[in-house]
């Protein structure tokens, strides 16, 4: 008995220290004020609807938040479904992601990405420009 008591108190305390979501804004992102924050979350839908939660990396460039990613799971979400939600500065904003076509962006945000980030950038790109998806982070219609 004592052990099932023991096994409960651990779930609840599992549980309770689960952090959740963080509320909604209801006011249009800053960029320019989270533009230091080093690793936010971006939320997509896999294609059987569950949540994906992914840390990645952002840079601005131009008043507008981007991130990037290679041929992964939640580039693909977002190929399928462009509504995401952007936790970053203690909310998530729902955001729409638009991938980049303009290399003259994309040679720009690797830029920003390379400044911001730094070694850390180069070691996972040591041969310059990474070959991957530059996503701009834009207001939803």
């Amino acid at each position: 008995m004592d052990r099932v008591i023991l096994i409960a108190c651990a779930a609840l305390v599992a549980v309770s220290c689960a952090s959740a979501p963080p509320p909604t804004a209801e006011m249009p992102i800053d960029w320019q004020s989270v533009a230091e924050v080093r690793v936010p979350e971006i939320v997509t839908r896999d294609p059987d609807g569950a949540e994906r939660v992914t840390k990645l990396w952002l840079a601005v460039v131009d008043g507008v938040g981007l991130v990037r990613t290679g041929d992964t799971r939640w580039f693909h979400n977002i190929e399928r479904d462009p509504n995401v939600m952007f936790r970053i500065g203690g909310y998530a904003h729902p955001l729409r992601a638009e991938i980049v076509t303009d290399e003259a962006l994309e040679k720009r945000a690797n830029a920003a990405f390379r400044e911001k980030y730094g070694w850390q950038d180069w070691l996972i790109h040591p041969f310059g420009e990474p070959d991957s998806n530059v996503i701009r982070l834009l207001p939803r219609e």
